[in-house]
């Protein structure tokens, strides 16, 4: 059907065949067939009309999304950052944004753009509602510590455990790009990943637990048992706490990260 699509002159004939390129598209994806599902997607976006974005926003919206993902797991940075701008300006809310900045924030990742991708992660969560310092003074570093240590005031192993599943689609959001600025940090600038990792428990108590949320643990038990804390006995728990969230959420993708001595 693509190579007749020159020939289509009605445009419900061609948001039809871009509808099926989505499709075909997003299966490629699931079969980690990504070249093909480029190829598909790509085919779906010339399909679209200049005001897609108004007649068929859904779809247009889908098509971005579905290859900007097949796009970063290419490798093809170059061409993802060519077509972020168009989603960006386009999209109707932050929250429609998000997915396209993901793609973004890991290719800047994977290319070693630690500086100007830890900078976008920080203006992402502001915009999802969590401050995170650009620069962390003696008192601001104080301040988040004593935040996260009134946070788990009074909470055992078993009362982190029972924690409810987070919900709140935002505060997914922004645990996402917490740990993106919490990768970029412990290469990029290591004074602030502590502040990173405290900001995700801290949520993780306030909003429910995700998958990601064994990693916060995880990461918050190495910083107690580091200087100048030396909290074996804290950090110990937070491990265990943090392996049995692991096992809990089925968080297959976090366990590499996480070790229990």
């Amino acid at each position: 059907m693509n190579r007749g699509s020159r020939l289509l002159e009605s445009s419900d004939q061609k948001i039809e065949l871009a509808r099926l390129n989505l499709r075909a598209g997003e299966k490629a994806i699931l079969s980690s067939a990504f070249h093909s599902a480029s190829k598909y997607l790509q085919k779906g976006l010339s399909l679209l009309a200049i005001d897609s974005w108004e007649t068929h926003y859904t779809l247009t919206l889908q098509l971005y999304d579905a290859i900007s993902e097949a796009l970063f797991v290419t490798g093809d940075f170059v061409k993802l950052s060519d077509l972020i701008e168009e989603p960006l300006r386009h999209a109707r809310c932050f929250e429609d944004k998000l997915n396209i900045y993901n793609n973004y924030v890991r290719s800047l990742i994977a290319s070693g753009n630690y500086e100007e991708c830890l900078d976008m992660c920080i203006s992402i969560l502001l915009q999802l509602g969590e401050i995170i310092p650009t620069e962390v003074t003696e008192d601001i570093y104080a301040n988040e510590v004593a935040e996260v240590k009134k946070s788990l005031e009074g909470k055992n192993r078993e009362d982190l455990l029972c924690l409810p599943t987070m919900l709140d689609a935002s505060k997914l959001a922004a645990m996402q790009f917490l740990n993106h600025a919490l990768t970029l940090s412990f290469v990029f600038k290591p004074i602030l990943n502590p502040i990173v990792v405290f900001r995700m428990v801290e949520i993780s108590i306030q909003h429910g637990v995700c998958n990601l949320s064994a990693f916060a643990f995880a990461c918050y038990g190495g910083w107690l048992v580091s200087f100048p804390t030396y909290d074996f006995d804290g950090g110990y728990t937070m491990g265990l706490v943090a392996n049995d969230l692991m096992k809990m959420l089925n968080a297959t993708e976090v366990g590499k990260n996480i070790i229990v001595w």
